[in-house]
């Protein structure tokens, strides 16, 4: 999302099939939510709000067409919630370990009646990894946050990153964690910057990386975000060009269902406005069955929806 929102109307031109794209309004019109009532407190349901999620699936290569149950776990999910009346946007940032109720779809994409609850990370793993395995980690989300909606999904395979970080000339962090069985270049206590191969391992690495949990990923993840953004406002700046190239080559690595026109019109309405910051809500990690499980505290969820999605009456 940094990367594209930096980039502007230069999409249109890096995508420009002759389709029409969506107005502002279209994209950033009223949620359909209800008014709520909370802790004895009433809420009314924001305007001209929009939300589009990010996700950083853990397959490699070119997207393709897997059999069922095979599209491969979203281990990044970033909901950017956009606010056309308050010029403002945020990044609600989901652990993929997180507990939430699933639908299984069927060969042809769509729901089957059954929903189990699993890490919502699998709800992209249950589809063919196209659209299908889109749709259904969309309505996962919607469900964790209480059905709010959204309004378009882009998802990148893990090859997609080395690209993103060369584009900017490699992004610099300290290496906060111990990479030895992962990459021995990145020393732990050392500033340095990455190369593609050391992004990779930098935004990908879990297992093998320090304390092994998910939430030490995300911290790292957050950290490279702030440091890329403020590098590609740089380059940007000094070469507009550069959005068609970077486009181009991430094609293959992406299924979304904005057209380029779609993202220029958002990217351009949202380039003043003001960042909120990266948001994830509190929760506990349970790692001792056979899978790790993030339980959010539905307090803290709460909260974030109702901070950006309402407004007190």
């Amino acid at each position: 999302y940094a990367a594209t929102r930096l980039l502007g109307s230069q999409f249109d031109r890096a995508n420009d099939d002759g389709t029409s794209g969506k107005t502002v309004e279209e994209m950033l019109g009223d949620s359909g939510l209800q008014t709520v009532t909370y802790k004895g407190d009433t809420y009314v349901p924001r305007k001209n709000i929009g939300s589009f999620l990010l996700m950083g699936v853990d397959h490699e290569g070119d997207v393709q067409q897997y059999g069922n149950y095979g599209g491969g776990q979203a281990d990044a999910l970033l909901l950017v919630v956009v606010d056309k009346a308050q010029q403002s946007y945020a990044i609600l940032q989901l652990n993929r370990d997180t507990m939430c109720m699933v639908d299984f779809v069927g060969s042809d994409g769509t729901p089957i009646g059954e929903r189990k609850q699993m890490q919502i990370a699998l709800a992209h793993a249950l589809g063919s990894g196209l659209e299908d395995s889109c749709e259904n980690t969309v309505r996962a989300v919607s469900t964790l946050l209480y059905g709010v909606p959204i309004s378009g999904y882009a998802a990148l395979n893990m090859d997609a990153m080395p690209i993103l970080n060369d584009a900017v000339g490699g992004v610099t962090v300290t290496i906060e964690d111990d990479f030895s069985q992962c990459d021995p270049s990145l020393v732990m206590g050392e500033t340095i910057t990455l190369d593609g191969e050391q992004a990779y391992h930098y935004l990908r690495g879990r297992m093998s990386v320090g304390d092994g949990e998910n939430t030490s990923r995300m911290r790292r993840q957050r950290t490279y975000m702030t440091a890329f953004m403020k590098k590609a406002q740089e380059l940007v700046a000094e070469d507009s060009g550069m959005a068609n190239t970077l486009y181009k080559t991430l094609t293959p690595y992406m299924v979304t269902d904005l057209s380029g026109k779609d993202v220029s019109t958002l990217l351009e309405t949202s380039r003043s406005y003001t960042f909120q910051g990266v948001m994830s809500p509190e929760g506990t990690v349970n790692s001792e069955g056979k899978l790790v499980e993030f339980y959010v505290d539905e307090a803290s969820l709460r909260s974030l929806v109702l901070s950006l999605y309402y407004e007190a009456q």
